[in-house]
């Protein structure tokens, strides 16, 4: 009876320390605003959609752009990822390295923001609509693995 007691505090005691952050391995990521997908922005057809359905549909955009023969609607999302391992943690445990500094910590991060466009006339029809990917820039490489470059 004593061992399953023992075993459910040590249990509880990790998860603490898990959720307060106190963890060898850290992983964090962080999306601002929806990511559209390409089903969600099918229905966009050139010179037939209007304005008024894009933003029923899609909701308000986060930028307007004025251009020489009318705007551009720009939805916008951000993705940020971070990472991080401590192959010293482990040594805090043991007596006589416990006292020592013994962080041994690889870490990564990026943050990449994605676009979808849509261009309108002058009229509010559809002239074109597309996404530009930045998040190349946001996928996570495994330093000292990957080459490091977004």
């Amino acid at each position: 009876m004593a061992a399953p007691r023992r075993r459910c505090w040590a249990i509880a005691l990790l998860a603490g320390l898990a959720v307060a952050g106190c963890s060898p391995i850290s992983w964090t990521r962080v999306t601002l605003n929806h990511p559209l997908t390409a089903d969600e922005v099918s229905f966009i057809v050139p010179g037939e959609t209007r304005l008024q359905e894009v933003v029923a549909r899609l909701g308000a955009p986060d930028q307007l752009v004025g251009t020489h023969d009318g705007f551009a609607a720009n939805y916008l999302y951000r993705d940020a990822k971070y990472f991080r391992v401590n192959l010293g943690y482990p040594l805090g445990f043991v007596s006589p390295t416990a006292y020592l500094p013994h962080d041994f910590v690889l870490a990564g991060s990026a943050s990449g923001l994605d676009t979808f466009e849509v261009a309108f006339d002058a009229r509010s029809v559809v002239r074109y609509a597309g996404f530009f990917r930045g998040a190349a820039a946001a996928q996570y490489k495994a330093w000292p693995f990957g080459d490091g470059k977004p």
